[in-house]
């Protein structure tokens, strides 16, 4: 998945737990989960970061942030860090370390058709809105 999807979902999960020191375990499982499901990769990491970033600014312009929302989220991007590193060519791709990442470990999510960012960017965006009429 996108890392906004990514951290949609897990600023989501994060503002339905009770206790902020979950908050790093479940941004992780839920990165793990989504990168399960079949999806399309950004091809340009950048679009991508610039995408991220505009959701972050979106959830704290609009009110919607805590501690456990903030960590949440940002764990829950936090895998995709080596995928950024092998895109720059900072590390081979046999390198990484992340279960859902690593050939033959866990199977990443099949690569599918251009609709998938579509549902992305639609995720990530009724996401936002739900938390910021919930939270803001």
């Amino acid at each position: 998945m996108s890392v906004f999807t990514h951290f949609a979902a897990g600023a989501l999960a994060g503002s339905l737990i009770p206790i902020p020191i979950a908050a790093p375990f479940i941004g992780l499982g839920s990165h793990f989960l989504l990168d399960i499901i079949p999806h399309k990769d950004f091809e340009d990491y950048r679009l991508e970061i610039v995408l991220w970033v505009v959701a972050m600014i979106v959830l704290f312009v609009g009110g919607a942030h805590s501690t456990a929302i903030v960590l949440c989220g940002l764990f829950a991007v936090l895998p995709d860090l080596e995928n950024l590193l092998q895109k720059t060519g900072n590390i081979r791709d046999d390198q990484k370390i992340f279960p859902g990442h690593r050939k033959g470990f866990i199977r990443h999510g099949r690569e599918t058709g251009a609709w998938s960012v579509v549902l992305q960017l639609t995720f990530t965006a009724v996401v936002i809105v739900w938390m910021i009429r919930r939270n803001g």
